[in-house]
Parts: C-alpha cells; sequence; structure tokens
C-alpha cells in the first residue's frame, strides 16, 4: 500500500491570495509527471465546468513538457488514463 506524504490545497475564495489547482499543478509539474507516468497516480477533478478544463489544459502541458509528447500524444495519454480510471472528472456547472 501506497501512503500519502505530500498534499497540495488550492483555495479560490477562502483567502486574500487565490490559488488554483491548475496554477499548484504547474509549479510541481515535473513531481506531477513523475507521479503520473513512474508512480501510476490516480487524479480525480471535483468542480466547476471551466475549473475542468484549466486542470485539463495543465494537465497536457505537463505532460507534453515533462513527457516530452507532442500535443496531439498527451491529449491521447490523457484520454487513455481517463479509460482506464485513473483520470476522472466530476464536473458541474
Amino acid at each position: 500500500a501506497k501512503t500519502l506524504t505530500k498534499m497540495h490545497l488550492a483555495f479560490s475564495r477562502e483567502q486574500e491570495e487565490k490559488i488554483y489547482v491548475q496554477h499548484l499543478l504547474a509549479k510541481n509539474a515535473k513531481e506531477t509527471w513523475k507521479l503520473m507516468e513512474k508512480g501510476g497516480a490516480y487524479i480525480y477533478v471535483c468542480g466547476g465546468v471551466r475549473m475542468g478544463q484549466d486542470v485539463s489544459e495543465a494537465l497536457r502541458k505537463i505532460v507534453t513538457s515533462q513527457g516530452d509528447f507532442t500535443t496531439t500524444d498527451a491529449k491521447k495519454y490523457l484520454e487513455q488514463m481517463s479509460s482506464s480510471g485513473r483520470y476522472v472528472q466530476e464536473l458541474w456547472a
């Protein structure tokens, strides 16, 4: 069993300085990619449709830059994660 050893929290309404999920992902791109590719990470996103789109774009950029994928291949990579249940989004308008 794997243990959660680090957690990054994003609050966009609870404080004066807004912190968004996609910004934390970008800030931790190398670590995120390592968890995705080597660690078999599962990614669950819950929130508004716009936030989900922004997170998807941040993840595509991470796969492209850290994994050295083309934009098209990065999209396929994330689609494969989604179809295997490793990338799940529950979004609302």
